[in-house]
């Protein structure tokens, strides 16, 4: 079982015949029974037909629905990676932030997949962070449990879903049982992408500035007033999150934009930091950094002792050190306790060597293809600037280059 919710339990699986996981999700026995279990049905049904009818490379594959002795069920691809509410759990228990960048990138796909949905007339109904996975070792999103999406279209199901959601991120009309377009996902992004703005740690070099208390917000949302956000980035959210849908962004194209018209001023200011001077005069010297098989290893041990976390932890990290024994020293300070610190080091002091021994013994049999170091900064303004890039345009790259 890898989770439980109201509606029902998502297993993972395997299917023998194209030889791959698979995550299979069930409704629970007792909520198909009577009429309200015929309407159930039917909405789970269409959560596949929605979702199927959905091809991005940001939203979970729906590969089959059907049922098995009367137990209705949808095969999905399955995702090897974490939520994005755990990555930010994970981050506050431990005092760290989330960057900005990252935060960038996460809204950037997220948005791309709820267009792609808005365009074939479905309105998801329940993004927020446990419903975005970060698939691990690629970073790229995937927007999943389209449970809530209903097509915008006259249905019979309204009632049953008047009131689905969660309300830290649902949209005031749907406390009120009103009609949902898209305009309600564009809420929930933007509440979601306040939650990554707030992440971003305080020595960071964007002005920040607190948020301006928004009027007729409906209890539950539990925005922290307190907290400070890049301040250019501030009314970019307050827009998103306006009240009134009426005034808010009407298509996330509008709100991609809005994001677009801004990243130049959060650049100039990054640019003018002495902290970011400094980085980019330490940046400036070359390195050969971790190869790409001493980062594998070390994500697999990692793993080990953390949990799939340890991705997350990796990608922080992994451009940040000239040598894997440095970066290894980095990650470890991640890790709570001093006992399972110390493990980490020392195994990892076990894997180098027996690595430096195959190296030195290739190298003595005039192996013809050595292993060579394999720095992952010449390819990660490629894979950070493309997430954005199709919505801003070519500063993506730029961005990504002065804020890394």
């Amino acid at each position: 079982m890898l989770g439980e919710g109201g509606i029902g339990v998502v297993y993972e699986g395997y299917d023998p015949d194209i030889q791959r996981r698979v995550a299979i999700k069930v409704l629970h026995p007792h909520l198909v029974s009577g009429k309200a279990g015929e309407e159930l049905l039917a909405r789970f049904k269409r959560e596949a037909i929605s979702a199927a009818r959905c091809i991005h490379p940001n939203v979970v594959t729906i590969l089959e629905y059907g049922q098995h002795e009367n137990q209705p069920f949808i095969i999905m691809e399955y995702v090897h990676g974490v939520s994005v509410h755990r990555l930010i759990k994970h981050r506050l228990k431990h005092g760290r932030g989330i960057s900005l960048r990252r935060g960038l990138s996460i809204i950037s796909q997220l948005l791309g997949a709820l267009h792609t949905a808005h365009r074939l007339n479905i309105v998801h109904r329940d993004v927020k962070a446990s419903n975005v996975l970060i698939v691990n070792k690629s970073g790229r999103i995937k927007l999943t449990d389209f449970g809530m999406a209903r097509l915008m279209e006259n249905s019979d199901l309204t009632m049953i879903g008047s009131f689905m959601g969660t309300p830290r991120y649902m949209a005031p009309e749907l406390r009120f049982g009103l009609e949902a377009d898209c305009r309600a996902d564009v809420f929930s992004a933007a509440r979601l992408f306040l939650e990554l703005l707030k992440m971003v740690p305080d020595s960071s070099p964007f002005q920040q500035s607190s948020l301006p208390e928004i009027a007729n917000m409906p209890p539950g949302n539990r925005i922290d007033y307190a907290a400070t956000y890049p301040t250019a980035l501030i009314p970019v959210v307050i827009r998103g999150l306006e009240v009134d849908r009426e005034k808010r962004y009407q298509t996330v194209l509008e709100f991609m934009q809005a994001i677009k018209r801004v990243l130049p001023s959060l650049q100039h200011k990054a640019a003018a930091s002495p902290d970011q001077v400094a980085t980019v005069k330490r940046e400036s010297v070359p390195d050969i950094g971790p190869s790409e098989d001493e980062l594998d290893s070390m994500t697999a041990l990692l793993v080990d002792i953390v949990g799939p976390i340890a991705t997350i932890i990796m990608e922080e990290h992994e451009t940040k050190s000239a040598s894997a024994n440095n970066l290894a020293i980095e990650i470890s300070k991640e890790i709570p306790e001093q006992e399972k610190q110390e493990e980490f080091l020392k195994r990892w002091e076990m894997m180098s060597t027996s690595r430096r021994e195959l190296i030195n013994k290739k190298r003595a049999d005039s192996a013809p293809d050595m292993i060579r170091p394999h720095s992952l900064r010449d390819e990660a303004p490629d894979v950070a600037g493309n997430d954005f890039l199709h919505y801003i345009g070519t500063i993506a790259k730029s961005y990504w280059r002065h804020h890394r």
